[in-house]
């Protein structure tokens, strides 16, 4: 989306991708799909810092920056609320690691990081009422009931930083400050180890043709890395080791 609107996310994608270079496996049909269609779902796991107000508004915000389409599962199916969810509640979303004392100035060029006394939590836990009432206000519903066209302009207001939602404090952090942060957790989401969360059933990887863990599939990796030829299980990914403890 660097540089291209939330509108023409497709052409992005289809570029990225190479255009029809996703070999998700196909349909699987007869007796065995009829046994997994009967299987009941997994229970999603318990949220640890969203509420579910705010996974529901989290998730639908993902699902506008990489939706379910023809390509394949997006934001939702992959779980990416739940990565974020968890990120929120670990180190990452309480700040360990951020410097929050100040003193805090609007810098005049980028690369200077937070100028904001707020944890990631709390930004998530402040901002997301404030987008709600934004599309409230001027979409007349919540950002979830909204049509996909009105969901992409919300989004690339947020983006652009012309929506007028922002947190003030000893210097202001705008909604483009939040749509950056954002979009960046729903990619960590989509493309991080399923372990933290998102990228349910590596349908991340597949996107982008990762193997995950290449041992797995008794292939001699290092043969394909400096090479033309596409790794034979590049859209097949095996689960990393600590999903199912091998190796």
């Amino acid at each position: 989306m660097e540089g291209d609107s939330i509108g023409n996310r497709r052409f992005s994608r289809l570029k990225l991708l190479k255009v029809g270079a996703v070999g998700v496996a196909g349909a699987t049909t007869g007796p065995l799909a009829a046994a997994e269609a009967k299987e009941k779902p997994a229970k999603p796991p318990p949220l640890r810092f969203l509420t579910k107000w705010e996974f529901a508004l989290v998730t639908a915000m993902a699902e506008t920056i990489w939706p379910t389409d023809d390509l394949g599962p997006g934001a939702k199916a992959a779980g990416v609320g739940y990565y974020i969810d968890g990120q929120l509640a670990g180190g990452w979303g309480k700040g360990h690691r951020f410097y929050l004392n100040g003193p805090f100035f609007t810098p005049a060029d980028s690369g200077h990081g937070f100028q904001i006394a707020m944890t990631p939590a709390e930004i998530y836990r402040a901002f997301l009422p404030t987008v709600d009432q934004y599309a409230r206000t001027k979409y007349g519903a919540p950002y979830e009931q909204l049509s996909p066209d009105d969901q992409t302009k919300l989004m690339n207001e947020l983006r652009a930083g012309t929506a007028s939602v922002a947190l003030a404090g000893s210097t202001a952090f705008t909604s483009a400050d939040f749509f950056n942060m954002f979009r960046q957790n729903v990619l960590e989401g989509m493309l991080a180890d399923p372990s933290y969360g998102g990228n349910k059933d590596m349908v991340g990887w597949r996107y982008v043709g990762f193997p995950g863990n290449p041992m797995r599939n008794d292939a001699e990796y290092a043969k394909w890395i400096f090479n033309a030829k596409p790794y034979p299980h590049q859209y097949k990914p095996a689960a990393m080791p600590q999903d199912k403890g091998a190796m």
